[in-house]
């Protein structure tokens, strides 16, 4: 047995429920751990509606930090070719952007909407496109496609690697039917969703 003990004040506790009320704060060595709304795990954060907003939005601005950081050679002064610059796109800035998407994938259409507009901005800096060209034409010459469909592709390997593993532990994960109608989204409902 491992002689580590738990520090009760770096502890936090998040209740996963849509209620307003919430149960007593649960004890760590006699302390009360107290409540919090959302909590970093695995580098994503969990909120306790699950609405995934906070971790989006973070994603959102890591994002657009990173563009930032990559602008020389991104921006239109840049001497890149197009095909390094898509490069720099889908190796650095895109995985920052679907990064556990199969976890997060099913919230809400406003919060998507955020990567979206991100993959639009950067796709236009990376072509030195007009204001007038449509975003859907950019993507189609760039052959890219839009971050929901890359987040569903991700989602359905994910998905599938889960159900055909070998590990005793993963098969015994309970699965569910993800077509049940619910009030809350889950995973896999992503997979259902038309593109």
């Amino acid at each position: 047995m491992w002689k580590i003990k738990v520090n009760a004040d770096k502890c936090q506790a998040v209740y996963f429920t849509k209620r307003r009320k919430v149960p007593d704060p649960p004890k760590l060595y006699r302390r009360a751990i107290s409540w919090s709304k959302d909590t970093k795990y695995l580098g994503v954060t969990l909120d306790s509606r699950l609405t995934y907003d906070k971790h989006i939005t973070n994603v959102f601005k890591q994002t657009r930090s990173t563009k930032a950081r990559l602008y020389p050679l991104l921006g239109r002064n840049s001497k890149l070719s197009l095909q390094n610059k898509l490069l720099l796109y889908k190796t650095i800035l895109r995985p920052k952007m679907t990064y556990a998407s199969p976890v997060w994938g099913a919230a809400a259409h406003s919060h998507i909407q955020k990567l979206e507009a991100t993959q639009n901005i950067i796709e236009r800096q990376i072509i030195n496109a007009p204001w007038f060209i449509r975003n859907r034409y950019i993507l189609k010459d760039l052959r890219l496609r839009p971050v929901i469909s890359h987040i569903k592709n991700l989602a359905n390997k994910f998905f599938h690697s889960v159900d055909n593993h070998t590990n005793q532990a993963i098969k015994d994960i309970p699965t569910y039917d993800p077509s049940n109608p619910r009030k809350k989204k889950r995973p896999r409902t992503l997979l259902l969703a038309g593109d």
